[in-house]
């Protein structure tokens, strides 16, 4: 019986080593699971564009159905719409379909880059964001009647479609799909 006792002791000793080592593994490799996971699907928030005229910034696109939409952050109604923008890029991006908002926050020499970056981060806009660097970077894109303004634009680049205020998500699906 003398002779069992060190043998346990030693069983006893193992046994909780082995149990953390199996923790610190099984640990381990759920945190890099996890983090393979949350990388694959992550949305992708893209960071704001200061640009100096939204007709000149809008040729790269043609060939592309484009929404346009005049917002501001600090925009009820600007905000309500984004989620809806978010799906629409996510549903159609892949036929053709771009998105891209037009931050009318104050407009300063490259625009407000931080606040809205950090705006476009916090609500998961994976969409174009662009800033201006002064108001006649807007020409030929006016919000003289009010924000959001949102523009269809055809993939010729021509202007489809004016939308002044909040649309339902249907409206601009309904668009893009006649375009697409």
């Amino acid at each position: 019986m003398s002779a069992m006792k060190p043998a346990i002791g030693r069983t006893i000793r193992i046994v909780p080593a082995v149990l953390i080592l199996a923790l610190v593994m099984a640990l381990a490799g759920c945190n890099s699971e996890e983090s393979s996971k949350s990388s694959s699907t992550a949305k992708l928030v893209v960071q704001p564009v200061a640009v100096n005229s939204i007709a000149q910034s809008l040729e790269q696109m043609k060939g592309k159905v484009v929404v346009l939409d005049l917002w501001a952050t600090w925009c009820g109604p600007c905000r309500m719409e984004i989620p809806s923008f978010i799906k629409l890029q996510e549903k159609y991006k892949a036929q053709g379909l771009e998105i891209v908002g037009v931050s009318l926050d104050p407009i300063t020499r490259g625009g407000n880059a931080e606040m809205v970056g950090k705006f476009a981060q916090d609500n998961n806009i994976n969409y174009t964001i662009w800033l201006v660097n002064n108001p006649s970077a807007l020409a030929n894109y006016p919000a003289g009647q009010g924000i959001p303004t949102t523009y269809v634009i055809g993939r010729d680049g021509r202007i489809v479609k004016q939308y002044v205020g909040v649309q339902p998500e249907n409206v601009f699906e309904s668009d893009i799909k006649s375009l697409l």
